[in-house]
């Protein structure tokens, strides 16, 4: 069996690995993706923790259909055709509504923003520096919802999964919710903290690789028949879970350190890069 044929399906994480600075695909990048599934038939799959909404325009961009695994695989979906469609959901896994109204309610008086990511919409409790600067980030409109405690009822009663939770604000202040959610809800919920100012929560047991893991099952591929490319913690167990773990030059040290092999930085389209080496 070629190389070529060995790797049926391509993951990546999307913001620091397949964007570039203008957080766009390069022509460089859509080209070669392009080509990889044209060509050999392979699925190329954007794992984030962006929500659906926020990988939209990526896709419109490659002109594909394919799988799209979200919230840092809380959710999970069989193919993007253009609009959000729940009976392409495949996966599913909610963070514990009591956990959410308890974490809330610590950081309510702290002047933070509080938002809510429910399938394929996007909440918030103000519209600040903070909502405009994702939305600017990833393109997608934020519903302002001032009564938090009243939307989450609201989602409970429709039966919506709610799939993530992003607090941002002031560091310090970052840093005690940080310390009081891992001390007090470590057994429901995983916090993670791309930058000092903010922090995304998800359910417990969700992670990038076990959501790849679940897509490749329900795709009746074998795992070792996969490549994923990363550049930050969240990334080393999709790395280490994929027949070759790719880590793009710009890094953090010690994903390097769980990776197969590194590329050039996501400046330099380094996941462009390694699909032309493999897929020559």
């Amino acid at each position: 069996m070629s190389q070529k044929s060995l790797y049926q399906i391509v993951f990546s994480d999307v913001d620091g690995t397949l964007l570039n600075q203008n957080r766009e695909l390069s022509e460089l990048t859509i080209q070669q993706i392009q080509r990889i599934t044209n060509k050999y038939n392979v699925k190329f799959v954007m794992v984030s923790a962006r929500m659906p909404e926020g990988m939209k325009y990526l896709y419109y961009q490659l002109s594909f259909e394919s799988p799209m695994i979200c919230y840092n695989g809380a959710l999970i979906l069989k193919e993007w055709n253009g609009k959000f469609d729940p009976k392409n959901i495949i996966h599913s896994n909610p963070i514990d509504l009591n956990t959410i109204r308890q974490l809330y309610n610590t950081v309510k008086d702290e002047g933070l923003h509080f938002g809510l990511f429910s399938n394929n919409s996007w909440y918030a409790n103000k519209h600040d520096e903070w909502t405009k600067k994702e939305e600017h980030n990833t393109r997608v409109k934020c519903t302002i919802s001032p009564n938090i405690e009243e939307l989450i009822s609201e989602l409970e009663k429709n039966q919506s999964h709610i799939h993530k939770v992003m607090i941002m604000g002031e560091s310090s202040k970052i840093e005690s919710v940080l310390n009081f959610s891992n001390a007090n809800f470590s057994e429901a919920i995983t916090n993670y903290r791309p930058k000092v100012n903010y922090i995304e929560v998800t359910p417990k047991c969700t992670n990038k690789a076990n959501g790849c893991i679940i897509l490749m099952d329900y795709l009746g591929i074998e795992h070792r028949n996969s490549i994923a490319f990363g550049d930050n913690f969240n990334d080393i167990e999709m790395l280490r879970m994929a027949g070759i773990g790719i880590a793009v030059e710009n890094a953090h040290p010690q994903v390097k350190e769980n990776a197969t092999q590194t590329t050039q930085s996501n400046l330099n389209d380094g996941v462009a890069v390694s699909l032309i080496e493999i897929y020559e």
